[in-house]
């Protein structure tokens, strides 16, 4: 991973401080706090279609005995110096899992419980900023105790709230389920995206727990474990962005709709307009009167460079004239008049549908290039670098001979990342 490109233009929208930085630790700002909000309460939503679920923040430090009856040696965590007193056996928190269950079982609840927060790993090669991370944040993770005869449903629900958050960051997904993890999870799937260079990465990790770490945390019932970080929110500014900047999908975009006033546009109309655009939940906001050309074209970069997916100019020319600037391609329209609530909400839909549209060319054009998914009857497979099956399971004629065979996952380098 070489472009540094993303990085830019995260910086650009005022999603994360740009340089000096600590190796492996970004500093965030306030567009990219509202956003990560965005996508939480986005993964909130859809899981609340099936579960009211509980969502906390734990401290900073994790009890580091619970961690290690459970996992055993961590190679990768950082301990409290052991003459800090009380704390000598703390860990700086490197999950949430044990720590989760301890305040389930304390509270004698089964609903899911969604941990945000941050989580500290040791990792000392290259750490590109929000994708590999030392200080993981947002670091968002789902458990819930199942019971066996529910726990592979349950799962598959999840891969689908995930597939579905996913196609809302405009990230189109395919779900693998290997056995690559194998002491972690009994039944473990990885959703796949594919980054501009064509190479696939995991965006989220869904297990049901091995029954050896089940026993370890002293659960009888099954264990569903969802996760998913920030390395969102940098696939979509690897995938959306244009020569203005980032180009965010509307469910995570802080600003959805920015306004361009003219020095001849009246207050009044316009306020109204505004107000009703905010009551039905766009995210709308203005900013200085622009009274020249030129500066309603800086404005309008400005806007762009922050990420907005829609800009309207009002009174650009003449007074009345409203102009619409869609991106991904950046095109301007003429309107008749001021669009109401149900044409922004068409004008968002229609740009996440661009950007969902993209990501699928390059998933499309990456999965084809790599030879990655293909169908392999058993006997066929033995040959093949098979990282796992697709999820949903399906048939269909092997690749080399005339057989059936399952879809299935190559991976030549293996595990990736």
């Amino acid at each position: 991973m070489t472009d540094q490109g993303y990085v830019r233009a995260l910086e650009r929208a005022r999603f994360i401080m740009g340089p000096p930085r600590i190796k492996g630790m970004v500093v965030w700002s306030d567009a990219g706090l509202q956003s990560v909000r965005l996508l939480v309460d986005a993964f909130v939503s859809l899981v609340g279609e099936r579960h009211q679920a509980t969502v906390l923040e734990h401290g900073f430090l994790a009890d580091g005995p619970a961690y290690r009856e459970v996992f055993g040696g961590y190679a990768n965590v950082y301990e409290v110096a052991a003459d800090l007193g009380i704390h000598h056996e703390s860990l700086l928190r490197p999950d949430n899992l044990v720590t989760t269950l301890q305040r389930m079982r304390t509270a004698g609840t089964d609903v899911p419980y969604i941990a945000v927060g941050g989580l500290l790993r040791r990792f000392d090669g290259r750490t590109p900023p929000l994708f590999r991370d030392r200080f993981i944040w947002p670091a968002v993770q789902l458990t819930q105790r199942v019971r066996p005869d529910r726990a592979v449903e349950t799962l598959d629900f999840y891969r689908v709230v995930v597939e579905r958050l996913l196609a809302l960051a405009g990230l189109p997904a395919l779900t693998v389920r290997t056995p690559a993890l194998a002491d972690y999870g009994r039944v473990t799937y990885l959703v796949i995206s594919a980054l501009p260079n064509g190479r696939p990465t995991v965006l989220a990790t869904l297990y049901l727990l091995a029954d050896g770490l089940r026993h370890a945390l002293g659960e009888e019932l099954d264990i569903v474990d969802v996760g998913l970080t920030g390395k969102v929110l940098a696939t979509v500014a690897m995938l959306h962005r244009d020569s203005r900047g980032l180009v965010l999908p509307a469910a995570l975009a802080p600003v959805q709709l920015s306004v361009i006033r003219g020095p001849r546009t009246e207050p009044a109309p316009a306020a109204r307009w505004l107000d009703a655009l905010g009551e039905r939940g766009i995210r709308v906001r203005t900013g200085p009167v622009a009274p020249t050309r030129s500066r309603r074209d800086r404005t309008e970069r400005g806007w762009h460079a922050l990420g907005v997916p829609l800009v309207v100019g009002l009174d650009r020319h003449r007074t009345g004239e409203v102009i619409r600037a869609v991106r991904r391609p950046l095109t301007r329209t003429p309107l008749a008049e001021l669009p109401g609530p149900d044409d922004v909400c068409g004008d968002l839909a229609r740009h996440d549908g661009r950007l969902l549209r993209a990501g699928r060319a390059t998933l499309r054009s990456s999965l084809d290039a790599g030879g990655n998914v293909r169908a392999a009857c058993p006997a066929c497979a033995e040959s093949l670098a098979v990282f796992g099956t697709v999820v949903p399971a399906r048939r269909a004629p092997c690749a080399t001979c005339p057989a059936m065979g399952d879809v299935v996952f190559v991976s030549d380098e293996g595990r990736f990342y």
